[in-house]
């Protein structure tokens, strides 16, 4: 069923008038006539009883007809608009994947940047762990990630480069003894016989093989470690006194008022950011955020997101 066929069967029947509904349409009337006609035909009833007097007025099949008709052509107006709506987000969207808690410094520094460069490009974030991220660039949902290097290799297909580094801190209750005794560098050492608040594997994917790392460049062996269901359940979990944790700085900076923070001394390796995506990527938005993100990084180095 053509869609002109319909806006003319509309405009007549709204108008009663086929003079009257041909100004409204921009046509002449012989092309109108010929429409509903057609249309008519196709539906094998009659929509409109036009009198001697050029009166125009709708059969009962016309005002049923009338109401499918303005839904049809509301439902057509509304699929164009979101497809338009679709086509234009595709253009002008960056699409990132990150874990808001370790990165929201850092975008601080680099979408502004990016924004500054590029003000027509919108940019969404989405929140994903580090396996979801891998998935959503093979299936080309996003275009980078942002993520925790683990030290891993990479999968040939992919590219990184390093973003950021903050340095790993324990992290005490207020009034622990470590807490009280010194704001300096602290040993791993010393925090052994505590008991070792651990994100979990389900909730924090990547954590435990980044504490794998640390213990093994320390020779450091927690007595107890005791998983928890999340960061934030970690650290307030570490501030109601029931242990202590090792995170990056940047994942504690919520936390600063309820738990202490003491920088971890050598050979405790910094927790290191990366920005991923697939080698062979060719797309102008991924292209430019690139080379925002080089420039940043290459001011100072990796870009460094330790207490301000």
């Amino acid at each position: 069923m053509d869609l002109r066929h319909l806006r003319s069967f509309v405009a007549v029947a709204e108008e009663l008038s086929f003079r009257r509904a041909a100004e409204r349409l921009h046509l002449s009337q012989p092309p109108l006539s010929r429409q509903i006609k057609a249309l008519e035909e196709e539906l094998g009833v009659r929509l409109l009883e036009r009198d001697r007097g050029s009166r125009v007025s709708l059969t009962d099949a016309g005002k049923s007809f009338l109401a499918d008709a303005r839904l049809a052509l509301s439902t057509a107006t509304a699929a164009r608009g979101r497809a338009q709506n679709a086509a234009r987000d595709a253009r002008v969207q960056l699409k990132l994947g990150n874990i808001a808690k370790l990165s929201i410094r850092l975008l601080q520094h680099l979408l502004p940047a990016y924004r500054e460069q590029f003000p027509q490009v919108g940019v969404s974030l989405f929140e994903m762990n580090r396996p979801k991220q891998l998935t959503a660039l093979r299936e080309g949902r996003i275009h980078a990630g942002i993520f925790p290097d683990l030290g891993a290799p990479l999968d040939r297909r992919f590219q990184s480069m390093s973003l950021y580094t903050c340095p790993m801190v324990a992290v005490l209750p207020v009034e622990h003894v470590l807490a009280k005794e010194s704001k300096d560098l602290i040993s791993i050492d010393r925090l052994a016989g505590l008991n070792l608040l651990v994100a979990s594997p389900e909730t924090a994917p990547g954590y435990v093989e980044r504490l794998n790392i640390l213990c093994e460049a320390t020779k450091f062996t927690p007595t107890t470690i005791q998983p928890v269901e999340g960061t934030a359940n970690l650290l307030s979990m570490v501030a109601a006194g029931y242990g202590v944790a090792i995170l990056p700085e940047v994942a504690v900076t919520s936390f600063v008022h309820t738990c202490q923070t003491r920088r971890l001394r050598a050979p405790v390796p910094p927790f290191r950011l990366k920005l991923l995506w697939l080698r062979d990527a060719t797309s102008p938005l991924l292209q430019d955020f690139l080379v925002v993100a080089k420039r940043l990084t290459s001011k100072v180095g990796a870009v460094s997101l330790s207490r301000t």
